[in-house]
């Protein structure tokens, strides 16, 4: 058993107080609608690219992948949501905040093709790396194996998606503005708040 702190335990590298079951359920809670949202958003995107004119085929392809890659991180998180009945309220993904709802309908009625796959990968792909990233950096061994194992897991599997090169990243600049003003309003994907409890402070 590793040292107790008076903020947590020490993992050899940083002290982490990890999060409670509770913390833990609003968490995934708000990752899993997050999740499934987002790949929900990129399945419409690719197949309407699909359906557009031959150039439009890489944005496709790209998208429909990301869409997918998703679709199959939620699975994973499913497996992490609390199944106690006291955590009964946050078994139904849902939002951890209302603003995301908004935010997220804002940038999927984005046009454009590769303006769209722009976003996806500069945008809405570093952002759930962040998330992994931070849930990694405040998850406690002691408490919070699973949950930091998976979003290392998860991380990893993001990392293969680069951002679009070249000229397409600057033609789609304006929406790439666009997308980060619209999330970084809405406090990212599932809010600081959430990541980072008000009671850690």
């Amino acid at each position: 058993m590793p040292p107790r702190t008076e903020r947590g335990f020490w993992d050899g590298r940083s002290v982490s107080r990890g999060y409670s079951v509770a913390q833990t359920a609003r968490l995934v809670c708000g990752l899993r609608w997050a999740c499934g949202r987002l790949s929900e958003i990129l399945g419409v995107w690719a197949a309407q690219a699909a359906a557009g004119p031959e150039p439009h085929a890489f944005a496709a392809f790209r998208l429909t992948v990301l869409s997918r890659r998703l679709e199959a991180h939620l699975e994973i998180l499913d497996g992490l949501q609390p199944d106690s009945e006291l955590m009964a309220a946050w078994r139904q993904a849902a939002p951890a905040d209302q603003a995301l709802v908004a935010a997220l309908d804002e940038m999927a009625a984005m046009e454009g093709p590769f303006e769209r796959l722009a976003v996806a990968e500069t945008v809405i792909v570093p952002a759930l790396d962040g998330v992994y990233r931070e849930i990694g950096e405040h998850a406690a061994p002691h408490c919070d194996g699973a949950l930091a194992s998976a979003a290392r897991a998860l991380r990893h599997d993001l990392g293969g998606e680069t951002a679009v090169a070249g000229a397409g990243q600057l033609s789609a600049a304006a929406a790439i503005e666009a997308a980060d003003r619209v999330l970084a309003a809405a406090g990212s994907l599932v809010g600081p708040h959430v990541l980072r409890p008000n009671d850690w402070a």
